[in-house]
């Protein structure tokens, strides 16, 4: 991961892989479908397929070189924190991504008790109130 750029697409791609497969131990077909699709719209300008799939296999290698260290959960805290540095990562935004987390947690037809607690803790880091029915299926 050293030797390349790592860009907002990254983090949320990483950010939003580790939501999904972390909070149950799962990488479902669905989830990966709807992570794709959440972390494209983050790319920030125009992109081919093929670019945008490069991106995501490389986010796939940093996410499988990290995924079995002991400080996991806190190092995709900090990637969360880092994309609370944007300044383009207004309220707005935030909002947008815990819907995506929300969207990427549904992908298989649950939404369990760690995915919950996960968004909570985004919440936190972003320093945004969640609205009453986001923890709600």
């Amino acid at each position: 991961m050293n030797l390349i750029n790592i860009t907002p697409t990254h983090y949320f791609g990483f950010l939003y892989l580790a939501f999904a497969h972390k909070t149950d131990g799962k990488y479902t077909r669905e989830e990966q479908l709807t992570v794709w699709k959440m972390v494209e719209k983050w790319t920030g300008i125009k992109i081919t397929k093929r670019e945008f799939a490069k991106i995501m296999d490389e986010v796939m290698d940093w996410y499988k070189g990290k995924m079995y260290q002991e400080d996991f959960e806190n190092e995709v805290f900090d990637i969360a924190t880092k994309i609370n540095e944007y300044k383009w990562f207004n309220k707005a935004k935030k909002e947008e991504s815990i819907i995506d987390l929300k969207t990427i947690a549904l992908a298989d037809k649950r939404f369990i008790k760690n995915e919950k607690n996960w968004i909570k803790k985004i919440a936190e880091v972003w320093e945004i109130n969640l609205k009453p029915d986001m923890l709600n299926r």
